[in-house]
């Protein structure tokens, strides 16, 4: 099973720490941003790898809400705030920025981990059952690639390249943005690994399928338009 992946942000640092010793022991995989400006800039790049962010913030920081804002209108990563502001406004407020829980510093590691798993659940619960484009549908539950009706032996990263294809349809995706999505967003890999990953998809499913196409001094673009026209 794949290691849950977290993002902590927080400028202090020292507060993380202990919650990032009890993540890392007990399994996953744990990314500390303590610089508002380079989470941004990685964000900038297209930032789809944790499963969750986990946002420390003191009162009126107003540069970490916007940050998590960020995170946030993309829907692909849940967020949790720790917060010392336990004014109802200040709640309501971060709310208002779409985050998924706020809860009110101190917090015990053993109890941030229990609210995580448990919106972890909810977020999984959301995803899409099963998605379709052209001849291809992809069982997400099942993970498995079907190409006319028949099943498509598939790699895991092929099957994530693929389903993140299929969700961003008719976008130019940069290399970057894939390689932060399928290989995780503290990846620093070279593109020939995405270049070769698109080879081998564009291979199985042959020519009569010409669904990634290459956008060049870009990246890649996923469509069905053409054969829908046929």
């Amino acid at each position: 099973m794949r290691k849950k992946s977290l993002l902590f942000v927080d400028v202090n640092q020292g507060d993380s720490r202990e919650a990032q010793s009890y993540f890392l022991e007990n399994g996953y995989h744990v990314v500390v941003h303590g610089d508002y400006m380079k989470t941004r800039e990685m964000l900038s790049r297209g930032m789809h790898g944790p499963d969750l962010a986990v946002f420390w913030l003191s009162e009126s920081d107003q540069e970490g809400y916007e940050l998590l804002a960020r995170i946030t209108e993309t829907g692909e990563t849940a967020v949790i705030v720790l917060s010392d502001d336990s004014r109802l406004e200040s709640q309501l407020y971060a709310y208002s920025k779409g985050i998924d829980e706020l809860l009110i510093r101190p917090v015990p590691p053993v109890l941030l981990d229990a609210h995580i798993e448990a919106v972890l659940r909810r977020t999984t619960e959301r995803k899409e059952p099963a998605r379709e484009a052209g001849a291809l549908s992809v069982d997400y539950e099942g993970r498995i690639v079907y190409l006319e009706g028949k099943p498509l032996p598939v790699t895991a990263k092929e099957f994530e390249l693929l389903l993140y294809f299929m969700r961003h349809r008719g976008m130019t995706l940069s290399r970057d943005r894939i390689l932060d999505a399928v290989w995780g967003f503290d990846y620093f890999g070279s593109y020939r690994n995405v270049d070769t990953l698109v080879k081998k998809l564009r291979a199985k499913l042959s020519g009569k399928y010409p669904y990634i196409r290459t956008v060049y001094g870009i990246g890649y673009c996923f469509d069905v338009q053409g054969e829908e026209k046929k």
